[in-house]
C-alpha cells in the first residue's frame, strides 16, 4: 500500500503538523535495518506513548507546520533520500517513508486543496482580498528572492485571514477587496509575466504558491 493511502499522510493533510521529539537538541530516532533513523508522528498523544513505552528521554515534543517545515527546514535538517519512521509505537513498527518525496506529495496535495476551497469561496461571495500599499489600488506583489521563486500577490478568499497576516507580517499595509472579475483580469498580468499567486498564506508568510494559469483554469470568470 502507498503512504499516501496510510492514515498518517491523511492526518497530515487534514491538520499540516506532524510531531518530533528532541533530546538535547538532537532529534530523537530509532535504529532500523543498522541505521538509525528520526521518529515523527501525526499525533502528539502516539508520540508520548512511544516515548514513555520505550523509557526515552526527551525534552520536548515539537509540532512542525508542514509548510514551515518544506519552506525553510528540511534542506538543514535531512540529507537528500533520507528516510523517517513515521509513527512507531515500538521498536518493531512504524513505517519508513522518503521524507523528501512524502514532503513534496503533501505539499501539493495540499495546494490542490486549498486552491479549490479559494476558488469555491471566491465564486461564493465574488470578493478576493490582498494587500496594498497606501491608497494604491493594486494587490501587493511580494518576492523571496532568497528561494529562488517568481514573484507573488498574496491572496485571500476570507478577509480575516488577511487581516491576521497583515496584523503579523506586513503592518505597513492597507487590506483592499476586489471583485472576481478583476481578480482574474490580474492574473492574466501575473501569467503574462511568468508570476505566481499565494493562496490564503499563513502568519510567517507560509503557504500554498501556484501559478496564476492554475488559478485562472479553476476560476468560474
Amino acid at each position: 500500500m502507498s503512504y499516501k493511502e496510510n492514515s498518517f499522510f491523511k492526518e497530515i493533510l487534514i491538520n499540516e503538523v506532524f510531531y518530533v521529539a528532541t533530546e538535547a537538541k538532537e532529534l530523537i530516532r530509532q535504529e532500523v535495518d543498522d541505521n538509525k533513523v528520526v521518529c515523527t508522528w501525526s499525533d502528539k498523544e502516539t508520540a508520548e506513548a512511544y516515548l514513555k513505552k520505550q523509557k526515552i528521554d526527551y525534552d520536548k515534543i515539537k509540532k512542525i507546520d508542514i509548510d514551515r517545515f518544506v519552506t525553510y527546514e528540511i534542506d538543514n535538517v535531512f540529507e537528500d533520500n533520507e528516510q523517517v519512521l513515521m509513527n512507531p509505537t515500538s521498536e518493531k513498527d512504524g513505517e519508513l517513508i522518503p521524507i523528501a518525496e512524502a514532503t513534496n506529495e503533501l505539499m501539493s496535495d495540499l495546494d490542490n486543496i486549498r486552491l479549490k476551497e479559494f476558488v469555491k469561496d471566491v465564486a461564493k461571495e465574488d470578493a478576493v482580498f490582498g494587500l496594498t500599499n497606501k491608497s494604491v489600488k493594486q494587490f501587493l506583489m511580494i518576492s523571496d528572492e532568497s528561494h529562488q521563486r517568481p514573484n507573488i500577490m498574496p491572496v485571500w478568499s476570507i478577509k480575516n485571514r488577511a487581516e491576521k497576516v497583515r496584523d503579523e507580517d506586513f503592518e505597513e499595509c492597507d487590506i483592499i477587496e476586489v471583485e472576481g472579475e478583476v481578480f482574474a483580469e490580474w492574473l492574466d498580468n501575473l501569467r503574462d509575466d511568468d508570476n505566481a499567486v499565494a493562496i490564503d498564506l499563513k502568519p510567517g508568510v507560509l503557504g500554498s504558491v501556484v501559478p496564476a494559469q492554475k488559478v485562472l483554469d479553476q476560476l468560474p470568470f
